[in-house]
């Protein structure tokens, strides 16, 4: 019941652990004023010793009854009123009184230590029960046989007396363990509560993640159908182009749309809206290409990947990088190969870096100069992807070696 904090606890609960505190201080106050008094009254006949012990636990329960009382309503200080002073009572009495019964101590013993426990959290619970079993032990070892050899019978005045302290002290730790039902019978109930919220909730957000799937889906279906009406316009106005430079000039624009509108197709049709497996995709995206190509030669490709599923921040660059790459191949590498091969690899590096290798064995029948806009845009793909690149061009192929960060795994990361 201690130390609730109003960030993760619901404030009706706080409010009932607030009221069972107040309630359990005031009715102890009340209890203890009703039960010393009597105590007193009675062990005054009986001896100082036990009196005096009667009359400052009366005075220390009409004080906290005063507080209970007030305003203020402390109930805090009163718990650790009785606590501390119970148990300083309780000890003081073992170790001092020796000729008088101590079989109540250790049932109030035990009612300060639940009491810690139950209203003042557990560290003055478990400090107040080592104090306790330590103070036990110790009269125990130390005073409990001198007090068998000196106590004597008892007057029916004094069992009367007895039997009161121990139905009091009974009673207290009764009510206190019956506290304990009732704060567990309402935890419980909260928990029922709470759970049938927590699946309600569950429930209310599976339904809103249906609709935002459809939605998603809905938006890259629509924006692969605008990318094929943007390809459509472009066919149609190349058509109307005689220049054959310009209608390469034209397709290329084309294929590039096609990388692209082939990403949001795939996300449409896949139940993961926002990762792809970047090797199926390239597949069908080569195959694309070739289809498109105004080049009539069989061109074989192999794609080896050590990597699953890509993001669309990552996969989109890439996509474009590969659409460049592997038109340039068709474009200037094969025209007199007979085995035309192309050979695509897909590695994983440290730091959330791919590392992916193009390579063909084509023999360019012309050097592609650096304001070609093809490269220019690889270049400027591969900066966007914070990454490096390295070409080795040869008499049998042309190899690309680039190295570019995993733009999904590093918005995870941070």
């Amino acid at each position: 019941m201690k130390n609730l904090g109003s960030d993760s606890i619901p404030g009706e609960v706080i409010a009932y652990f607030e009221e069972l505190r107040v309630k359990l201080a005031f009715r102890m106050s009340l209890m203890f004023l009703c039960i010393f008094s009597i105590l007193s009254y009675t062990r005054y006949f009986e001896s100082m010793e036990s009196f005096s012990m009667m009359a400052v636990a009366t005075i220390i329960s009409a004080c906290c009854l005063l507080i209970m009382k007030s305003n203020d309503r402390n109930y805090l200080l009163v718990f650790y009123i009785y606590s501390i002073c119970g148990y300083i009572i309780v000890a003081f009495s073992l170790m001092v009184y020796h000729s008088r019964i101590h079989l109540v101590d250790v049932l109030w013993l035990m009612t300060v230590v639940f009491l810690a426990f139950f209203t003042l959290g557990r560290r003055l619970g478990y400090i107040l029960l080592f104090l306790s079993i330590m103070v036990i032990g110790l009269f125990i070892f130390l005073h409990l046989d001198h007090q068998i050899r000196i106590l004597k019978a008892l007057t029916i005045y004094q069992k009367i007396s007895l039997l009161i302290e121990l139905i009091a002290a009974f009673s207290l730790n009764f009510y206190l363990f019956y506290l304990f039902l009732e704060l567990n019978s309402y935890s419980e109930k909260k928990l029922l509560e709470s759970y049938d919220q927590v699946k309600e909730q569950n429930t209310r957000i599976l339904l809103q993640n249906e609709e935002k799937t459809t939605l998603v889906r809905e938006i890259h279906h629509r924006v692969k159908n605008n990318l094929q009406i943007v390809v459509s316009l472009l066919r149609m106005q190349s058509q109307e182009v005689d220049n054959p430079e310009f209608r390469i000039l034209f397709q290329e624009s084309i294929n590039r749309i096609m990388a692209m509108s082939l990403i949001h197709q795939r996300l449409y049709q896949n139940d993961n809206l926002s990762q792809i497996r970047i090797g199926d995709y390239l597949d069908e995206l080569i195959r694309e290409i070739m289809n498109l190509s105004i080049t009539e030669q069989t061109v074989d490709y192999e794609i080896k990947t050590e990597v699953g599923k890509i993001g669309l921040k990552t996969l989109i660059p890439v996509g474009l990088l590969i659409n460049e790459l592997v038109a340039n191949s068709l474009k200037h590498a094969f025209e007199d190969v007979t085995d035309a091969r192309i050979q695509i690899e897909i590695q994983r590096e440290e730091d959330n870096y791919l590392r992916i290798t193009y390579s063909d064995n084509g023999v360019w029948k012309q050097q592609i100069g650096n304001s070609s806009f093809g490269l220019v845009l690889i270049d400027t793909l591969i900066e966007q992807l914070e990454g490096t690149k390295d070409v080795c061009m040869q008499g049998c192929g042309t190899t690309y070696t680039m190295v570019i960060l995993n733009l999904e795994e590093k918005d995870i990361l941070a």
